[in-house]
């Protein structure tokens, strides 16, 4: 067991930190050129990316969770780093193809999407089942924290950095592929910090219940509906998650005309407020679990409907903002509109940290130690169920409004889908509450 000060942790937040940011460096590529393509054919093709996105988590997850108690949760991590190195290669060779239209290429880099959201879904299991065994008990609340609040800082970092390179780069978003490639290899090198962790179920053998809902797994969660229980309501969560990002986007590319960077510092605010949130309930929550989800809950309930109205009164797209502008100046030069949405992007952010860590928590501490890798498998597979509806979602919602209100108009009714996501989010906030037997641990 180690210390939050010691060079293994150090390493780890580094290693996830630098897959968090080429995940989200690329995906928000990606659903920005889908809504580039979108006034060329009038397709968005943004449901598909987060699909494409969702499904290997689905189907990988629990061959991941299978992986984390066979192997070394160490070993693990490094060779996905490797297939990290990987995929932003072939990033980069779609980007390169010389004389391809923008609509094929567009869907060569969904391939590659779902390629990374692959390589994540094998990591996840052994990144989150390796905080307990490396960790002491006491520091885990903190460590998961530190390790959320940095995952979304690298979200902020990576999205607003995907929107700022839409603006600058243009046609030439190979130069920020190559970086990402570096950024891979650099955490790839980091994960050799991350102390080796025994296989803790050696002569595990996979079966086909192992790539989705292993035998023992499913009857500990007959066993333990608290479990359960927390499984689903984290499913939720990310169910909003994957709604809210395309939606975000809609909203400030389409509805608002925002450039490709102040509309990814919109959904960049979600990111800061999260890191606020994750790290505030690490520190301040002690014993107390339960009351800290109920209170994010009721905050992620509030911060979506005062987004829902927000984005009521934006009313018909303005001229698009200008692509030239330096970060700074979109940073601090916004409208009060832009302004007033930016705070409530972060005041969801916030509500979603606080919600979101103890439950984290919970479901590494509760279950036994041989079946841990395996329930945070579970637990991915279900979340990213969640975030493969969302997908669907995305796609009905769209054509219910086109339906409703034409093709045209539908863009404007955007706001719908955050009042509906709000409404979604307050049974969890009425009902739902987790394990008080669930202690907040310490400061450092």
């Amino acid at each position: 067991m180690s210390g939050l000060a010691s060079p293994s942790f150090t390493g780890f937040v580094l290693t996830q930190f630098l897959g968090a940011f080429n995940d989200n460096y690329f995906k928000q590529m990606v659903l920005l050129s889908c809504i580039t393509q979108m006034a060329v054919d009038q397709t968005d093709r943004q449901p598909l990316a987060l699909a494409a996105f969702a499904l290997p988590f689905v189907l990988l997850s629990g061959f991941g969770g299978f992986l984390s108690d066979r192997y070394s949760k160490q070993r693990v991590i490094v060779l996905c780093k490797v297939g990290e190195i990987a995929v932003m290669a072939l990033s980069l060779i779609v980007l390169l193809i010389p004389g391809i239209s923008s609509s094929s290429q567009l869907l060569l880099l969904i391939v590659v999407l779902s390629f990374m959201g692959g390589q994540s879904a094998l990591f996840g299991p052994s990144k989150y089942g390796a905080l307990p065994e490396l960790y002491y008990p006491e520091r885990l609340i903190l460590a998961n924290g530190i390790v959320q609040m940095t995952t979304f800082l690298a979200i902020i970092f990576g999205v607003v950095c995907a929107g700022f390179a839409m603006d600058i780069l243009n046609r030439n978003l190979w130069t920020g592929s190559v970086l990402a490639v570096g950024i891979a290899a650099a955490g790839t090198v980091t994960a050799f910090l991350i102390p080796p962790t025994p296989a803790r179920m050696p002569n595990l053998t996979l079966n086909w219940d192992n790539l989705f809902l292993p035998k023992d797994v499913r009857q500990l969660l007959r066993d333990r509906r608290d479990l359960l229980m927390a499984i689903l309501v984290a499913t939720m969560f990310w169910f909003i998650g994957g709604v809210t990002q395309p939606a975000v986007n809609i909203l400030g590319r389409e509805v608002m005309g925002l450039s490709d960077t102040r509309a990814s510092i919109l959904t960049a605010g979600i990111g800061i407020g999260i890191a606020v949130g994750c790290i505030a309930v690490g520190i301040l929550a002690k014993n107390s679990g339960d009351v800290w989800v109920m209170r994010g809950a009721w905050g992620v309930v509030a911060a979506l409907f005062l987004i829902g109205v927000l984005a009521s009164f934006a009313g018909k797209p303005m001229a698009k903002t200008p692509t030239g502008e330096s970060i700074l100046q979109c940073l601090f030069s916004a409208s009060a509109l832009e302004w007033a949405l930016r705070f409530a992007m972060m005041s969801l952010g916030v509500a979603a940290g606080i919600f979101v860590v103890p439950i984290q928590t919970f479901l590494q501490q509760s279950p036994p130690a041989d079946q841990k890798g395996r329930v945070i498998g579970v637990q991915n597979l279900f979340s990213w169920i969640g975030i493969l509806v969302s997908a669907v979602f995305l796609e009905i919602n769209n054509r219910m409004l086109s339906l409703l209100f034409g093709s045209a108009a539908a863009i404007q009714r955007q706001f719908i889908v955050f009042i509906v996501l709000a409404a979604f989010m307050l049974p969890v906030a009425v009902w739902y509450r987790l394990n008080k037997s669930v202690g907040m641990t310490e400061n450092i």
